[in-house]
């Protein structure tokens, strides 16, 4: 038990390095999309209809990273409880033995 315990450890931990690496791309990522937007709404011509189509283009990208950002933080949120519970417990198989 105490191996598999220690294996579910281990293997949380490199997911937790996996989704906060993958958080901190998802960060930048947003603020990449914030400038295009913004650089979008700043050429807005309402007389020309292509200029507002690229606007909600990149609104619509900045939106999308935007969710699945939180979405990952959410993530390595639940992974970051999943890893202390299994220490908890991992800590009291040790003080019962």
């Amino acid at each position: 038990m105490t191996e598999l315990l220690t294996a579910a450890i281990d293997r949380l931990k490199i997911m937790r390095s996996d989704t906060e690496l993958l958080v901190n791309a998802l960060a930048g990522a947003v603020v990449l999309a914030a400038a295009e937007d913004a650089s979008a709404n700043a050429a807005i011509n309402y007389d020309d209809i292509t200029t507002l189509h690229a606007q909600r283009k990149t609104e619509d990208q900045k939106v999308a990273l935007q969710l699945a950002w939180r979405e990952t933080q959410t993530l390595a949120i639940a992974i970051q409880k999943r890893l202390d519970g299994f220490r908890e417990l991992q800590d009291r198989f040790a003080e019962a033995a």
